[in-house]
């Protein structure tokens, strides 16, 4: 499913929803597991699973998110700050629910200060294609080109 750019109290959100077929527990792990995460975020990743503990993600570009966690509902619901030069201040909040076999992930990305959106719409919908990649153990590496193509597609929809 496409991307959406909310508007809720004067900042943007970009919200994804996506049908995985899989149950919350393997969709769980793969957002939470350093493991997963190196392959469908492209990412080093240190987090502490608890309210108030810290998250450090690190691309080999040498871009850096850091942040806290701040609401934890295994394996139902994750939210953290993301703290980064480009975007600054923002919130990334996952919700997960059981909807018989599959599970019905929904990504939010509320962003409080200046960022590029289109970026933000490519990323995370070529990061969900890959984290269900992963999950159905068929990733074989992650698509940049499709970034690319999807940024493009983005920002023609958005100006």
């Amino acid at each position: 499913m496409e991307g959406k750019v909310l508007q809720m109290d004067g900042h943007r959100v970009v919200s994804f929803e996506r049908y995985l077929k899989h149950p919350v527990e393997k969709v769980w792990r793969a957002i939470t597991n350093p493991e997963h995460m190196a392959k469908w975020l492209t990412v080093q990743s240190e987090m502490e699973l608890r309210v108030d503990g810290q998250l450090a993600f690190r691309w080999d570009n040498g871009d850096l998110v850091e942040g806290k966690i701040t609401k934890i509902d295994p394996p139902h619901e994750l939210e953290y700050t993301w703290l980064e030069e480009a975007s600054g201040y923002s919130v990334v909040r996952w919700r997960l629910k059981d909807e018989g076999e599959r599970c019905l992930l929904h990504l939010t990305h509320t962003f409080y200060e200046v960022a590029v959106v289109p970026d933000y719409l490519a990323g995370w919908h070529v990061h969900l294609e890959a984290l269900d990649e992963v999950i159905n153990d068929q990733f074989t590496r992650f698509p940049w080109e499709r970034v690319k193509e999807m940024r493009s597609k983005y920002t023609s929809i958005m100006n």
